[in-house]
């Protein structure tokens, strides 16, 4: 929902002429040809009028109207438009800052135009949903637009004493219209998905077009049927179907038996390789014992050869020693003799080592020559089970998966054609039931009778109950006011008789009533609604003393209820009331309140609308 924040009128060499409103009551008295008025033809202008309505002398130097309003999430709307005429400036900024160029608008569309206009502008910012609403009987429908709720929101000087109903206005051209208007707002529920009734005439012309593509369609279809059984065609289908998931069934066995074998032969696969790289490892080893063991000879080889060098020393004939010159007899000894003897002994016991090392070589070689056995075995048995396995997988397992395979899609083929053949049974069948009711149609020439949905009485309930609250905040005389709808002239009953058999006055105050209770319905209920009213003389018309006309003789403290009411107002909503009277002080100042003094006003005092040339 959204409220009025500002009104303003611009001109060339002029001050500014600039109403400001409030949310929640507002209140906007003083004399007459103050200019009060004028602030609604100033609405009706800026939201989709092709005119302005009614023009004061003293607005006479101004050339723009501004209107800028706000909504409940705090955004700004500002419309621009020349009093001349013309389309509209759009900003999405208050009025200060609303200047140059902006997106442009049209007042209201015209013909099949899709452009922006107001109503597109205002719906969105207002949170009321777009909605076409039926138009008359036959179920035509039209969109819905901002003038189409003015009555409701919009209540100028004339309309809020006529006889006429708050909803339909001056009766005639549009009465459905608007009361689908009411119902959606009351509902929430837009009438497009009704289906309008054409002319007769063009209706035969497209029931016998409809005829011509039907049998046209009927042609291909009866030839590429010719010689088909029914009943075969609708049994084979299901005998296919049976045998179809009979070979599912099989491969499905056959998938897990393959899925089977081949973690077999990826097992097998695996201890092949394992057996071959330790034999590759076995034999690295062998090698590397054998040249160990060849090591081993060799050095007990030269062992011996030094052992047997020191028995050949000891061997030697008696001669003179070399060193001493002496005879070399059996107790000559030398250093020399004595390190051969050593020497033999360290090579007997470094070859004894050697032996038990060689000795332990051999067992390692003979340990190695076992494993090496058993995976050469293993390698034979996994090699012999993988030619197994590949042989099943090769020459049994996938025939059989291609033969089912093969199978299967013979048989969806097969199942494809005939499901396209009844198909084509099912299209006829169709085809001669739809020919048969627009032939049908076709003969009967009478026109229908249309029925509508009336108003939901729910929901009128629930809208008199807020009038009703409305009234007795109001003070109506009775304690207890009832307040009924009437779906004839679509206006409310107050305790038994109707708003239009009141005086003007009062009937007045029931109009006020009305669109007061319709907005905290709408609210309430969160129905569209544009979130705010505004109402011209709603108490001007109620006087009080002996030349009031019995039918307009009310309960003195009914204008005091009235207005101590305004104060009262949700900050969510927004009331402005416009009158010539004066409201109670207290009332003032509980609300946004601006008096028009007239040109006859004291000094400080506002005079009107236009502010005085200088």
């Amino acid at each position: 929902m959204m409220h009025v924040r500002r009104i303003l009128l611009r001109g060339s060499s002029v001050d500014d002429a600039e109403v400001r409103f409030d949310v929640g009551g507002n209140i906007l008295a003083g004399a007459s040809d103050t200019g009060k008025s004028f602030v609604l033809h100033c609405l009706d202008y800026i939201l989709g009028s092709d005119i302005m309505r009614k023009r004061v002398p003293e607005a006479e130097p101004y050339s723009t109207l501004f209107v800028e309003f706000g909504n409940g999430t705090g955004e700004a709307l500002t419309l621009r438009r020349d009093l001349s005429g013309g389309n509209l400036e759009v900003y999405d900024l208050p009025i200060e800052r609303a200047s140059g160029s902006n997106r442009t608008i049209a007042p209201r569309r015209r013909g099949t135009s899709q452009s922006d206009d107001v109503t597109s502008v205002i719906f969105p910012f207002a949170g009321i949903p777009e909605a076409r609403l039926r138009t008359n009987s036959q179920g035509k429908v039209q969109r819905l637009t901002v003038r189409n709720l003015f009555p409701i929101f919009v209540v100028d000087e004339i309309s809020v004493i006529a006889e006429q109903s708050p909803v339909l206005g001056e009766t005639g051209f549009g009465d459905t219209m608007r009361k689908r208007m009411f119902s959606f707002l009351l509902t929430g529920k837009d009438d497009s998905g009704v289906v309008a009734e054409e002319k007769r005439e063009i209706v035969k012309a497209r029931l016998a077009a409809k005829l011509g593509v039907i049998e046209e369609l009927m042609a291909p279809l009866e030839k590429r049927l010719e010689g088909v059984r029914r009943d075969e065609s609708l049994d084979s289908v299901e005998k296919l179907e049976a045998a179809m998931e009979t070979t599912r069934m099989r491969l499905q066995t056959m998938e897990l038996e393959r899925e089977e074998l081949q973690s077999e032969r990826s097992t097998a696969a695996e201890s092949l390789d394992h057996a071959n790289s330790q034999i590759i490892a076995i034999d690295e080893l062998r090698v590397r014992y054998g040249l160990l063991q060849q090591r081993y000879d060799s050095d007990l080889k030269r062992l011996d050869f030094v052992a047997e060098g020191a028995q050949y020393f000891d061997q030697l004939q008696e001669v003179t020693c070399p060193l001493c010159d002496q005879p070399m007899t059996a107790d000559h000894r030398h250093v020399a003799e004595e390190r051969s003897s050593g020497i033999y002994d360290a090579a007997k016991s470094e070859a004894a080592k050697i032996l038990a090392q060689r000795t332990d070589l051999q067992a390692a070689i003979s340990d190695l020559e076992g494993r090496r056995a058993v995976h050469v075995a293993t390698v034979d048995e996994c090699a012999t089970r993988l030619e197994e396995i590949e042989g099943r997988l090769r020459s049994d397992l996938a025939p059989r998966l291609k033969g089912d395979v093969d199978r299967l899609d013979a048989l969806s083929e097969r199942r494809l054609r005939l499901e396209a053949t009844r198909n084509d049974l099912d299209q006829f069948d169709n085809l001669v039931q739809l020919r048969q009711e627009i032939e049908d149609a076709a003969r009967d020439g009478r026109p229908r009778a249309k029925e509508w949905e009336p108003l939901p009485s729910a929901a009128l309930l629930a809208f008199c109950r807020q009038v009703e609250a409305t009234l007795k905040e109001w003070g109506w005389p009775s304690e207890e006011p009832r307040v009924e709808f009437d779906q004839q002239t679509y206006d409310i009953v107050v305790d038994g008789q109707a708003r239009q058999s009141h005086g003007k006055g009062v009937r007045a105050l029931l109009y006020s009533a009305f669109v007061v209770g319709l907005l905290r319905y709408c609210a309430q209920n969160k129905r569209p609604h544009p979130g705010f009213v505004i109402i011209d003389s709603p108490l001007t018309s109620y006087k009080r003393g002996r030349d009031v006309e019995a039918s307009d003789s009310l309960d003195p403290g009914l204008e005091d209820g009235f207005w101590s009411s305004i104060p009262k107002t949700s900050r969510d909503l927004q009331i402005i009331v416009v009158e010539n009277k004066e409201p109670p002080v207290a009332v003032q100042d509980a609300t946004h309140y601006e008096w028009f003094a007239g040109p006859n006003g004291a000094d400080g005092d506002r005079k009107g609308f236009v502010p005085p040339a200088r």
